[in-house]
């Protein structure tokens, strides 16, 4: 369609499933319990807007040192999602497209560890978890849904957003459940558990941790070379990272109050949050710190 002369995009939205008490979009999540898994997956997994793509262009260099890869192919199609199946966007293409990748496989993934596949969570396969504050994941994921134009209509404002992250029932929700499953499991072999907020803090060594964990050998020029590579200034440029891509096919809102790669730094939540938003996320802190895990504020 036309207006004004220019190509009018389509408004696209994901639709919503909900499967074993999970709102999520929707997917092939009955397939992905019982697909197969191989020795050299690399899962990197975590509840949306918790530093997952920061954590893939690392994992995707550790791995192959193809920084011209980095810079000429999308992201999401060297490191394809599989939660999502919709052919209408480019690389949701489901789990028959991931089952054929060649290995090692590298795939990214915001379900719970329950409803991850059955011999990944028996160990075939490896695992990178990337927690982060809740007070910054809601901010960053609700400016995200405003950008893309996929808040739910139940779900349209701030308020409505705000208050079903915090009672569990957004999406992906509830949030203490989601990183805690994986909290629980920090000591397995084959997963690492990583925080946002010391992985933006030391890149450095978050690229070390990683390496380490994926037994792969890199110098301390790699090290500096990802390090930088990744540093959220030059990830916001990054076309080939930063989704903007999106607007090649669908309306988004460039008008909304963040985009899919903003400040790169935690506590943002206190340049948005008020006193009473901040202290119903408190709630979620301490439901987590029942299990040991902390966050800085």
């Amino acid at each position: 369609m036309k207006k004004n002369g220019k190509v009018e995009l389509e408004k696209l939205k994901m639709k919503p499933r909900v499967y074993k008490g999970i709102l999520m979009p929707d997917n092939e999540v009955e397939v992905i319990e019982n697909m197969n898994t191989r020795e050299d997956d690399i899962w990197v997994c975590s509840y949306p807007r918790s530093g997952t793509t920061l954590t893939q262009q690392i994992v995707s260099l550790v791995m192959t040192l193809d920084f011209k890869a980095a810079t000429t192919v999308q992201l999401n199609e060297r490191f394809p999602q599989v939660d999502i199946t919709d052919e209408r966007y480019p690389y949701f293409k489901g789990v028959k497209y991931i089952e054929q990748l060649p290995s090692p496989r590298m795939v990214k993934c915001h379900l719970h560890h329950f409803l991850l596949p059955e011999q990944l969570r028996n160990g075939k396969g490896r695992i990178i978890y990337i927690a982060r504050n809740p007070k910054d994941v809601v901010v960053s994921w609700y400016h995200l849904l405003e950008w893309t134009d996929e808040l739910l209509d139940d779900l349209d404002t701030w308020d409505k957003f705000l208050d079903s992250f915090v009672d569990g029932t957004g999406i992906f929700c509830p949030w203490p459940r989601h990183v805690t499953e994986y909290w629980e499991r920090r000591d397995d072999k084959n997963v690492l558990f990583l925080k946002y907020e010391n992985v933006t803090k030391d890149i450095s060594k978050a690229v070390k941790d990683i390496a380490c964990f994926l037994n792969r050998e890199i110098t301390d020029e790699d090290v500096d070379r990802i390090s930088k590579f990744c540093h959220v200034d030059n990830m916001r440029k990054n076309d080939m990272a930063n989704l903007s891509y999106w607007r090649d096919f669908k309306k988004v809102n460039d008008n909304a109050g963040g985009r899919f790669i903003n400040k790169g730094k935690s506590g943002v939540w206190k340049e948005f949050l008020s006193h009473e938003e901040a202290t119903k996320n408190d709630g979620l802190l301490e439901q987590v710190k029942q299990s040991g895990l902390t966050f800085e504020d």
